[in-house]
């Protein structure tokens, strides 16, 4: 009785051993490979980063400019870079303008410009204008008008850029500006933009741009007091053109990237 007991456990051990062997393969292929499969060998991940541009806050003044800090100038001499870059020297973009006219797109080459002649790397295309909105990750640079103010209230413009995780290296770029405010590229500068104003009820096209232009290369937000006169200053304004050429902040970051 007892090796009957014993050859029955067995039995249904060596059932077990088999029926385990038996699972089918799909069952212990890594969870991650099943509804989301990784990149091929390789190949890296695609990210993206997404950049607001905001109002200048007022009727807080005493916060943003306090007695004891030092006047805020274009000789500041701070930037912020990711690390996150161009791999090719040529990056081509169209325009989407919100009245389909040609000074709308001049403003904006004006604006890739001022980054092209610093960095002396990178070369901006601007090509036919598009019918493409939106930011989506399609390998076409686009700049574009569109409503914005429900996913970002109160926004300016949003520029997002998709890179690959590991090289590192940018695949896509899209600005898109708020639809919902008022716009102009009518507005003189001469250079020194201490002497010059544009128009107080909207918001200068170059000057945003030019902003924007500099996230496309990767370089960060500033926001303390005494960045203000940098163009890469977080906040925009009507009437502002000072954004339109660099500081040496602005300046330093793109030799550090190219």
């Amino acid at each position: 009785m007892k090796k009957l007991i014993y050859l029955m456990v067995v039995i249904v051990f060596l059932g077990l051993i088999v029926s385990g062997c038996s699972i089918p393969l799909e069952s212990v292929v890594p969870t991650s490979e099943k509804g989301n499969p990784k990149p091929e060998l390789g190949t890296s991940e695609i990210d993206k980063v997404i950049f607001v541009h905001y109002p200048q806050p007022h009727g807080n003044e005493a916060y943003w400019s306090p007695s004891q800090a030092p006047a805020p100038t274009d000789e500041n001499t701070q930037y912020k870079y990711t690390g996150i870059h161009w791999a090719v020297p040529n990056v081509e973009y169209a325009v989407n303008p919100p009245n389909k006219t040609v000074f709308t797109g001049n403003a904006i080459e004006a604006s890739f410009d001022t980054w092209e002649v610093e960095s002396g790397k990178i070369k901006f295309v601007r090509l036919d204008n598009t019918s493409l909105t939106g930011s989506t990750l399609d390998y076409k640079n686009v700049v574009s008008w569109q409503g914005i103010s429900i996913e970002y209230p109160g926004a300016i413009a949003v520029t997002v850029v998709w890179y690959y995780r590991g090289s590192k290296e940018i695949v896509d770029v899209d600005t898109v500006m708020n639809s919902a405010d008022d716009w102009s590229v009518n507005a003189k500068f001469t250079g020194n933009p201490d002497m010059e104003l544009g128009d107080t009820s909207a918001y200068d096209v170059q000057n945003i741009m030019t902003h924007e232009a500099g996230h496309w290369l990767m370089l960060l937000d500033l926001y303390q007091w005494k960045t203000q006169k940098l163009t890469m200053y977080g906040y925009g304004d009507f009437g502002e053109l000072q954004k339109r050429t660099l500081g040496v902040g602005d300046k330093l970051g793109i030799d550090r990237i190219y």
